[in-house]
Order: structure tokens, then C-alpha cells, then sequence
């Protein structure tokens, strides 16, 4: 996957997705590979995203690419933004600097759209558990094959709680990282889907750090699988031998 760049990545999940449903983004990747997810043992312990981002940050504290999905691009960046040197620069897939939407930020879930979901996991975990992930796969170009992939993980049921459900979900509400993400100390790739209806790209956000590049995948609904994160490897691989092509390629 990367020609030049062999040390260790570390992977950060999402809202209760397991890290190891991520694994098409990273299975090439030439080094060590430490996935992470926002499992119970995590999120129990901690009240906000930075401080996820600060209790890993003492658990991996040597220099690394993190590569942070969905939820957890915000602990990447936040990762990043302590500049305590272990994060030597970021990698995001269908991230946000803030994922409700909200004056200057029209780009997040409406408010009334999440707050009826919202009220949802409070009264039926499980079922808007499976409706998340099925969310995740709608608009695929190989939907169907996303589907028969996904069942297997369907079938494992949530792997957090539904109080870290929620809590999580209390944090998409609130968590606002715009200012972050406009000068988080390393390189950053910013890669969105096309076909997302999760998160809707914003690659046109001006408030993103010089340092960093955006661009949106195509064919990517908000799952990075199949055909789709096969087109990340090859964006991510550019991105760490220099990013001058990503420049040119993103917008």
C-alpha cells in the first residue's frame, strides 16, 4: 500500500462499529496495524472525545499515521491537535469536524433528523443499532455485495453498550472540532464518500488547515469497502509519499 512508509497505524472505529469492519482500509498496510474501537473498556472510562484521544495517546505514545473513521476521526484529530509527537499525521474516512448541522456548518445531520434517531437508541438500541449500519452501506455501488458482507457483522450485534450508545450519540451532538481541524499541527487527508448519506462531504469547507488535503471517493457510501476503499489505498498511499498528486486530485 505505501511504498515509503512502513511504521505503525493506528486505527480508530467509529460509533458502535468495531474497528476490525474497517479492515479493507488497512489490511495492505505494510507495518503494525493497532485497531481501536470505542468499546465499552474505552468509553466507559472517558466523558469526551479528547479524552478518548488523551487515553490513547498514553496507551500508543510512539510516532504513528492515525486513521480515524467516522467518530473516530474526531479522537484522531483531537490525537493530533495534543502535538506530543506521536501522531505523525492523520488519515480520515467519512470524518467531521462536527456532525450535527448548525449555523455555518450545513453540511451535518440536520438536528430534528438526529434527534429522532437519537430518541430512537434510547428505546430500541438494537434495531437503530442495525438501522446505523444499514445506513452505512446505502447509495454503494456494490450495494448488494456490501450487504451480504455486512450481515456477518449484523449477526455479531452491538459491541458497546447502550449506554455508551448513547453517550456516544451525545457526543456527535455536541462535539464541535471546527477550530481543531483548521490547524491540527500534521499533515492531514480528509476522504469522503460520494454516495454517503451518513455524512455529507464538505471538502468545500474553507476552514480546513493549509497543511491538510480533501476529496471525496466515488462510489463510497459511508462503510470503506470493496471497490471503494480500494480507490482509499491508493489516495492514502499518495498521501504519505508526499501528497503534492492528492493535492492536484482532491479538491
Amino acid at each position: 500500500m505505501t511504498a515509503g512508509y512502513t511504521g505503525p497505524l493506528i486505527v480508530v472505529g467509529g460509533w458502535g462499529v468495531r474497528s476490525d469492519m474497517l479492515s479493507d482500509l488497512y489490511d495492505l498496510w505494510p507495518g503494525e496495524v493497532i485497531p481501536v474501537s470505542l468499546d465499552d473498556e474505552l468509553m466507559t472510562g472517558c466523558d469526551s472525545v479528547s479524552g478518548v484521544a488523551d487515553e490513547l495517546l498514553g496507551r500508543f505514545p510512539m510516532p504513528a499515521v492515525w486513521l480515524g473513521w467516522s467518530l473516530g476521526s474526531q479522537v484522531a484529530m483531537a490525537a493530533a491537535a495534543r502535538r506530543t509527537g506521536a501522531v505523525t499525521s492523520v488519515i480520515t474516512v467519512g470524518g467531521f469536524p462536527r456532525f450535527t448541522e448548525t449555523t455555518g456548518w450545513p453540511s451535518g445531520m440536520p438536528q430534528g433528523e438526529f434527534e429522532a434517531f437519537a430518541k430512537g437508541v434510547i428505546r430500541d438500541p438494537d434495531r437503530y443499532w442495525t438501522h446505523f449500519l444499514l445506513l452505512m452501506i446505502n447509495g454503494d455501488w456494490r450495494e448488494r455485495q456490501a450487504r451480504n458482507r455486512l450481515r456477518f457483522w449484523l449477526e455479531q450485534g452491538p459491541p458497546v453498550s447502550s449506554a455508551n450508545l448513547v453517550k456516544g450519540l451525545d457526543w456527535l451532538r455536541q462535539e464541535d472540532h471546527r477550530s481543531l481541524w483548521g490547524n491540527p499541527g500534521v499533515p492531514a487527508l480528509h476522504l469522503m464518500g460520494e454516495k454517503d448519506v451518513v455524512v455529507r462531504p464538505w471538502s468545500e469547507w474553507s476552514g480546513r488547515s493549509m497543511q491538510s488535503c480533501a476529496g471525496v471517493i466515488p462510489g463510497l457510501a459511508h462503510w470503506p469497502t470493496g471497490e471503494a476503499a480500494s480507490e482509499c489505498h491508493q489516495v492514502m498511499a499518495d498521501f504519505l509519499a508526499g501528497a503534492q498528486e492528492v493535492g492536484q486530485w482532491t479538491s
